[in-house]
């Protein structure tokens, strides 16, 4: 049986859903006011929230007079309970920015051109810059009376051993185990995505793949499947696949 995860899981576990948020900066232009604006993101499985900005743009402006900013996500479903979209979930993550550069800047841009593929032509129209944003504070919001703020060390956590492998799993997945995936999906998300005329996306793809779970995408959509618990090894990752695909092929026996 699995128990109730802790606020910081919970709250990782909605960031990985999203695939943008409101990002707020101390605006130059209009000093002592905030500036929000909805940005695509990507969380690595450390928990830094990596943006991808044009050096033109305010935010940038913004960040290098004061790199203290906040990145906020909601539940897909606004309603949230009985109509009410304050029962919706939802994660600000309060920290400083600063500009990756180096091994960090590259690692951000595979991943980040993971999810955004259409990202890779940008940096020929502007300079475009990665943005981690390093957390300080997390409020995470699950719905009335569940409020907490979960600090860094507990939102944050140690890169897993595995992580230097995941590529290996990914490929591994995307190339031997599509089936498995489609299961996963269809249990998951309740059907599978209506086909669409591209071809790549014919089946589902994993893209990428954290200590607490993994995302895939079909049919033009993307998916976040959480683990059971955090897998600290390579191992844990392949039992939580075979259990995944175990329950999702019985659930349609």
């Amino acid at each position: 049986m699995t128990s109730e995860p802790s606020a910081a899981a919970a709250s990782r576990a909605l960031m990985h859903t999203a695939a943008a948020g409101v990002l707020a900066t101390h605006s130059v232009a209009v000093p002592g006011y905030p500036l929000g604006s909805l940005v695509p993101f990507v969380l690595t499985p450390e928990g830094r929230c990596v943006v991808y900005v044009s050096r033109i743009a305010q935010h940038t402006k913004n960040f290098e007079k004061d790199p203290r900013a906040s990145l906020t996500v909601v539940e897909a479903d606004l309603s949230g309970a009985d109509g009410d979209p304050q029962a919706s979930g939802r994660v600000s993550v309060l920290g400083d920015a600063r500009r990756l550069e180096g091994g960090e800047r590259d690692a951000a841009r595979e991943r980040y051109e993971t999810f955004f593929p259409e990202s890779r032509g940008h940096s020929g129209v502007h300079d475009f810059d990665y943005w981690a944003i390093d957390p300080v504070r997390v409020r995470y919001i699950g719905g009335f009376g569940a409020i907490h703020w979960v600090e860094r060390d507990e939102f944050c956590l140690a890169r897993a051993e595995w992580q230097d492998g995941e590529g290996g799993i990914v490929a591994h997945m995307n190339e031997d185990h599509r089936d498995a995936m489609a299961a996963i999906w269809t249990r998951f998300r309740g059907a599978a995505p209506v086909p669409n005329d591209v071809d790549d996306d014919a089946e589902p793809t994993m893209l990428a793949s954290d200590p607490e779970g993994f995302h895939m995408r079909w049919g033009g959509e993307v998916a976040y499947v959480p683990y059971a618990g955090r897998c600290e090894t390579a191992l844990d990752v392949r039992k939580e696949m075979v259990r995944l695909t175990r329950e999702a092929r019985a659930a349609t026996e």
